[in-house]
């Protein structure tokens, strides 16, 4: 049985029941698993995520993999002083039961004193998805400095150019977090039921005086609106902070265009720039520009959704 609520990742949890299953005797030397397929319809999770499981216990000679016959078990169950073992945590089980907790609690802190005890070598993972790599990288030390989880930062336009690569990098992330702006962009380049984690999207905000600024402008005022690369400059421009009833004429250009990024600045009454790529760009407008820096932070709330889909228990 899956534990989505448990510290151990899916794959784990698989591995770990087999493992205990060949312990007890349940499962016999040589005696044939279910395939990769009808296991997975069965817990409700993705093939990839079985075939993974049955690949790694194979490598560590628990099971035998046979090309178009099977998966078997290879190893002889556990040893008496291994049984003995399982009678201690039995009798431990039980004993807190009797005392009133639940197996629930029973269950969360087994696993926080062994993570502990570990060293904390089950954290969590996060893929974080962006369209620029900067977002990125801001959001993946965010979410790893409060959380203390791993991070894989992702591009949607990767995701986009190979959703089968894309797919088989997030099936076993715990968890997927992308910018709000590119939540439709992402299920469309990645379709939900490939994927086992949830998603959470989080918002970027601007601070109060870039809103203000943009909100004393002049109706018809040609403004610029410069981020890492022309995508993400459409996404920022896009949003409510810059597109909300204001009626601008906006510049875009993404500073990896050099040409674009020379036309707009020759052609704005204001540019607006993002914090990530600020001292780059003033170095090649130089001093007659007037540029205002835009720095994006993910606001409190949306990192509190993070933390409720990674820990629906709460962080104790």
């Amino acid at each position: 049985m899956i534990q989505p609520d448990s510290p151990l990742k899916i794959r784990e949890q698989i591995k770990r029941q087999i493992q205990a299953l060949i312990n007890s005797g349940a499962l016999e030397q040589d005696q044939m698993l279910p395939s990769a397929r009808n296991l997975s319809a069965v817990l409700k999770i993705n093939r990839n995520t079985v075939s993974q499981a049955y690949k790694e216990l194979a490598d560590r000679g628990v099971l035998r993999i046979t090309v178009g016959t099977g998966t078997f078990v290879a190893q002889e169950p556990a040893p008496e002083n291994r049984k003995a073992l399982d009678r201690i945590f039995d009798d431990a089980v039980g004993r807190a039961g009797d005392l009133g907790f639940t197996t629930e609690e029973i269950s969360d802190h087994f696993f926080n004193r062994l993570s502990a005890l570990a060293g904390d070598v089950l954290p969590k993972e996060v893929a974080v998805v962006d369209c620029n790599r900067e977002v990125v990288d801001y959001l993946s030390r965010a979410i790893t400095d409060r959380f203390n989880v791993r991070t894989r930062g992702i591009l949607i336009q990767d995701l986009e150019s190979g959703p089968e690569a894309g797919i088989k990098i997030l099936q076993d992330m715990d968890l997927i977090v992308c910018g709000f702006n590119h939540l439709g962009e992402l299920r469309a380049a990645v379709p939900g039921p490939d994927i086992n984690p949830g998603i959470v999207a989080v918002r970027l905000q601007v601070e109060a005086r870039v809103v203000n600024i943009l909100a004393q402008l002049p109706r018809d005022t040609r403004i610029g609106c410069v981020c890492a690369n022309r995508r993400s400059a459409e996404t920022l421009y896009n949003s409510t902070y810059f597109s909300g009833g204001r009626e601008l004429r906006p510049v875009l250009a993404g500073c990896d265009d050099l040409s674009a990024l020379e036309a707009l600045l020759r052609e704005c009454d204001m540019v607006f720039v993002t914090g990530f790529i600020f001292d780059k760009v003033k170095k090649l407008a130089g001093p007659d520009h007037k540029l205002v820096r835009v720095d994006l932070s993910v606001d409190s709330g949306s990192l509190d959704l993070v933390g409720e889909a990674l820990y629906p228990g709460g962080l104790s």
